[in-house]
């Protein structure tokens, strides 16, 4: 909470949600940022699927750290064959996320599998920067896309992503 307006992580789904933690994984200093671990329950489903929301700080160093932590928390909490979906805010504009995300947690970012490098999200308006990502593991994704046009342009100061996800 912040006096002039709130914001934080979401997960939207149509399937239940039958757990959820919230990680504070802020450094220091008065910037808030935090990871959201979702647990989904798909029906005809023996193993569920875990769903983390992503918003990382500004400073390199931060991110860093916060990396680390997000390669932490999938260790301990998500089963390793379980489909796991990393999503959010990476703010990482000099593309470091992609290695340590590979090696600590075995994931891969959908566009950069699909067209050799991350997507352009900001400004949404005019889009030259690759901070929002899309990290799977332990499923196919098909036709990643960038909605950078109204009306996605004038609701976020990003451009969201989009890409369908096999399970």
């Amino acid at each position: 909470m912040y006096p002039k307006g709130h914001h934080g992580n979401a997960v939207l789904s149509k399937f239940p949600i039958v757990h959820f933690r919230n990680h504070d994984v802020s450094v220091s200093g008065p910037e808030k940022r935090g990871l959201l671990h979702c647990v989904l329950r798909l029906p005809d489903r023996t193993v569920d699927v875990h769903v983390i929301c992503a918003h990382l700080g500004l400073a390199e160093t931060h991110r860093q750290q916060q990396l680390e932590l997000l390669c932490h928390i999938v260790r301990d909490e998500v089963p390793a064959d379980a489909p796991l979906i990393v999503a959010g805010d990476f703010n990482d504009w000099r593309g470091r996320a992609h290695e340590v995300l590979a090696k600590g947690a075995l994931l891969r970012e959908v566009f950069v599998q699909a067209n050799g490098r991350a997507a352009k999200t900001f400004p949404a308006r005019f889009p030259v920067l690759q901070l929002d990502r899309i990290y799977v593991r332990n499923a196919g994704v098909h036709a990643p896309v960038v909605l950078p046009r109204k009306p996605w342009s004038h609701l976020s100061d990003h451009a969201p992503l989009v890409a369908d996800i096999d399970l």
